[in-house]
């Protein structure tokens, strides 16, 4: 097992970008729950190491703080977080951030693989989370179909569709080149005046592809999401 052929230092160094790591995760399912884009895994699965900057004018990060309270932060950290990257279990970027009286540094940036979260769960004793099911959506994408389901034939408000779900459950769009589900269709809401016909709003209903969807998987999504229930005012 690959934790068994780590030494205590890089032990605690794996262990301080896993527990980074979940909280990273506990962060992106709170804005799902709140109906809000995380962004891509790519993006905030990457994590502050360090900033290339002296303190006081730069401080330590998260993960540099849980190695100081360890006793392990010193001069070998790149060293040690190279031997872990060799390894599999991490890998290292760089980007550059404006640091207030000093400019743009360089910030170094840490994403554990699935091997290296594999193996700080080992390591720890704890269970591999089951990983969801292709044919199931993600839980911000199901809150969202699940909130247009319960508005039911009159709709949900555009405007409060949960940022950019409408690309992905929307007919008609192509998020990163492939075509969305077309489980949800917009319409206009109009009104008269005058000798016109004005748009008042748009809104956004379930189609018959959303419906065929939440029939033949609501009982997966109940044991998967259980947070999120459908209660729509007539049967889909």
């Amino acid at each position: 097992m690959m934790w068994d052929r780590l030494n205590s230092r890089q032990r605690s160094y794996l262990l301080a970008c896993f527990r980074e790591d979940q909280e990273a995760e506990r962060r992106v399912r709170a804005a799902r729950s709140a109906y809000q884009d995380p962004g891509p895994a790519s993006a905030w699965r990457k994590l502050p190491f360090s900033i290339k900057a002296e303190l006081p004018f730069a401080e330590y990060t998260t993960i540099q703080r849980r190695l100081h309270e360890d006793g392990c932060l010193d001069a070998g950290a790149g060293a040690t977080l190279h031997a872990l990257a060799r390894r599999g279990l991490l890998k290292i970027t760089e980007d550059r951030i404006d640091v207030p009286e000093v400019g743009l540094v360089a910030r170094v940036l840490v994403e554990l693989t699935r091997d290296g979260r594999a193996c700080a769960r080992a390591g720890l004793g704890i269970s591999p989370e089951p990983r969801r099911p292709k044919h199931l959506l993600s839980g911000w994408l199901w809150g969202n179909l699940a909130r247009v389901a319960a508005a039911g034939p009159e709709g949900l408000p555009e405007d409060v569709m949960g940022g950019k779900a409408k690309y992905y459950l929307g007919t008609g769009y192509r998020p990163n080149g492939k075509p969305s589900r077309g489980y949800i269709d917009s319409f206009a809401i109009r009104t008269e005046k005058g000798r016109g016909t004005f748009v008042l709003e748009y809104r956004w209903r379930i189609t018959e592809a959303g419906r065929q969807h939440i029939n033949a998987y609501r009982a997966d999504y109940q044991t998967v999401y259980p947070d999120v229930q459908i209660n729509a005012p007539d049967p889909l």
